[in-house]
This record gives C-alpha cells, structure tokens and sequence, in this order.
C-alpha cells in the first residue's frame, strides 16, 4: 500500500465498519456524507476495519483497497481483544460505577482496534487534508483521533450516557481540531459537558422520492389493518421495551381498535424481558427487511414511533416524513423532540396517557395526520437536502480550518 497514494485534498473518513447495507444509524450517516462528497468530485477515502458484525467484530471482510460506491475503501483487521478484561469494564461504566483513569484506558485498549489501520494514519499523516472519526464510543476513534490530533475531526454521534462523561471521552473531546454535530441539541449536550469546542452543525442529507415512486409502494400487509411502527434495535438502550408496554396499555384502553405493533431490526425480543408478548398475535417481530420493504412498512403505518431517548439526529424520522408518515417520539429526548418542534411533522409523549391520547388521535384524525405529514416532508427538503447539508459541511469546515486548535466554538456555526 503506496505511502503517497493520497493527495493533500483528500479527505478521510474512520469508521468502525463500513459495507454497503449496514444498519448501524451512525455508521450510515457518516458513510452517506463520504458518499455523497465524493459525488461531487472530492477526494474521499474511508479507512475501516474488516468486521460485519457489531457484536463479535470478527474479521469477514477481506483485508486491502476497494473502490465501493465511488470511493477508495481500505479495510485493515481489528485487532485480538480481551473479552475477559472489557466486558467487565463496559458493564461497571453502563451501571454508572466510577472507573479509575488507568482502567478506562484499559476499556479503551480492548476496545474495538485496528494496529494496522492506526499504522496507515501514521504513514500518511501528511496526505490528509482532514480526517472524520466516528461514532465516539469505539476505540478507532479514541486512538486513531490522536495520532494527527491537529488534523482530525469528530462526527460524534453523542448520547447523553455514562460513556459520553468519561475522562478519557472528555480528553479526546478536547484534544482534536474540531467537531461535526448531526444536530443543535447534541452539540449543545457536548459543550455542556467538555467546553467550548470549535465545530458546527452538520447533519445528514436526504434525496426525497419522486412521487411515481411512492405510488408504487405498495402496502407490506395484505390485511391492511393499522399499525405502529418501530424500525431500530430490539433494546433497552433504545427503550424498545417502553414502547411494547406503551402498546399494551393501548390495546388494554382500546381493544376495539385492531392497532397493532410492527417491530423491525436486529437484536432479540428477549433481551427486552418482556417474555410472551410475541404470542399476543398484535406485536410482529421482523428481523431484516429489504430497503423496498422498508419503504413499504413506512408508507403505510399508522405512525413511525422512536421511543429512544439518546439519539444525535435520527434518521428514521426524515425517511418517516419523506414517505408520508407521521411520527411519534419521546418527549426526554431533545433532539427528536427539536426536531418535531422545529417541523411540526409529529407529535411526542411522556408518559403510558400520552402515548395512547396521540396514538388514537392520529388513527381517527386524517386532517391532523396530513397536515403534520406536509410539515414533516418540507422540514427534509428544506433543512436536509444535501445541497443544504453540503453548504453547513464546508462552512463548518472552514471554520474549523481557519482558526488554531485551541480557537472557541464560533457561535454563528449552527451552535
């Protein structure tokens, strides 16, 4: 692999895995804005490691250079890891127990590393204009971020969790040259936390679909009966589980209504601890689905629920509003709530009561759906078409460029 491969202009970006399809909500955006700047003529790179799987990380993929949608990828293999030393370490910072500086560096070292990709940024320090780390939570962003610190640039992808408020997350907060928010509220949530931080908003870009496209979406269900729908992770982290009780309580309130709950993604029912509730026959449990029959679920759901309350942007929600849907989030979580706010394309809850009122609402009310609809669609085409995202990218860009590493968060970049 030529050390000179790349030239001054090239921008790199470091993800944890990379490969078409992926499911992973951080991992998509990043690779969307990769993508879509190599579509316009820059100079991309993505330096990735050889998993698939983001449970056992194990090497799948082959080590070396491909060219996939456009752009130069290099893969490099993650690195041996022991399970013993980090799981026990993951479990004590997810219950919130204080961890020693030496023991989270420890939870950092067994983390998910690629010596030989770390090796490539070493090699071709000077051929990057700029590199983009992301998500914050894995160890190629905590270490691949600190061998050019004057040059690399998180796109985070921040929860207000127990990892975000770690010592060794601050430092590396601190020690790079900027950083790339997918929304205002998560960059506010970082600056709460670490300081001022020079960077901006950023966010990600949609294509909307052309109407001949929506037509032909047609319903998943041959049954056509209402449905709610969920699309992400079957966990706790992403209060799936809230949202199973949520509907339970709405089928005890209104049996009468023939509602019924669609969950799509990856994980287990069971590690939600509600065992049983499959056998209902009213909650579906779909594991992987094409993009095609994704767009279909979405199109023709009753209401797109994202009951999480630790998102940086939420991607779901624009495909909800791009498809005509309407969508339902948490009231706790300040970047979906804004971004309802913002739009006035849903409605959000707090509580069992909440939910139910809105659910019902919306299964009766079509004026109300329609016009949150409308709201919805035209809050993507104006603030997330990838002409406007592009615009923010080389604005914060430039901001970050153009002042010393040490420069304070310029409060007229999206912050």
């Amino acid at each position: 692999m030529s050390e000179h491969s790349s030239t001054p202009e090239t921008l790199a970006f470091v993800l944890p895995r990379y490969f078409a399809g992926i499911a992973g909500g951080a991992e998509t955006l990043v690779s969307a804005l990769a993508q879509r700047l190599a579509m316009r003529g820059q100079s991309v790179e993505i330096l990735t490691t050889c998993a698939r799987d983001n449970r056992s990380w194990r090497n799948e993929l082959a080590v070396g250079d491909s060219h996939e949608d456009g752009i130069l990828v290099r893969r490099f293999p993650v690195d041996d890891r022991d399970l013993e030393r980090w799981i026990p370490l993951q479990i004590r910072i997810s219950e919130g127990l204080h961890l020693t500086i030496d023991e989270q560096l420890d939870w950092m070292q067994h983390s998910v590393n690629s010596t030989a990709l770390y090796a490539q940024i070493a090699r071709n320090r000077g051929s990057y204009r700029a590199l983009f780390f992301g998500p914050y939570l894995f160890g190629t962003t905590f270490w691949g971020s600190q061998i050019v610190p004057d040059r690399s640039i998180l796109i985070p992808c921040l929860h207000d969790e127990a990892y975000a408020y770690l010592d060794v997350t601050a430092a590396m907060f601190r020690g790079v040259r900027g950083c790339m928010f997918n929304a205002m509220f998560e960059g506010e949530l970082a600056r709460s936390i670490y300081g001022d931080l020079l960077g901006g908003e950023v966010g990600m870009g949609f294509d909307p679909p052309a109407a001949s496209a929506l037509r032909a979406l047609t319903p998943y269900f041959e049954d056509r009966a209402p449905y709610l729908l969920y699309l992400g992770r079957k966990e706790t982290g992403k209060n799936a589980q809230l949202l199973v009780d949520h509907f339970i309580a709405l089928k005890t309130r209104a049996p009468e209504s023939g509602i019924k709950l669609v969950v799509v993604g990856g994980g287990s029912f069971d590690d939600l601890h509600r065992p049983g509730v499959l056998e209902r026959g009213d909650i579906i449990d779909l594991h992987h689905v094409s993009e095609v029959d994704k767009q279909r679920l979405i199109r023709h759901a009753l209401v797109l629920c994202q009951p999480s309350t630790n998102e940086s942007f939420s991607i779901v929600l624009m495909e909800a509003w791009m498809l005509g849907t309407p969508v339902l989030v948490h009231a706790n979580c300040a970047v979906t709530r804004h971004h309802v706010v913002s739009s006035g394309g849903g409605l959000y809850f707090s509580d069992s009561d909440d939910f139910i009122a809105a659910v019902l609402e919306l299964s009766t009310n079509q004026v109300l759906r329609q016009r949150l609809v409308v709201a919805g669609d035209r809050y993507v085409r104006n603030r997330y078409s990838w002409s406007a995202v592009l615009q923010r990218f080389d604005e914060v860009l430039a901001k970050i460029e153009g002042h010393s590493a040490d420069a304070k968060l310029s409060p007229g970049v999206g912050l």
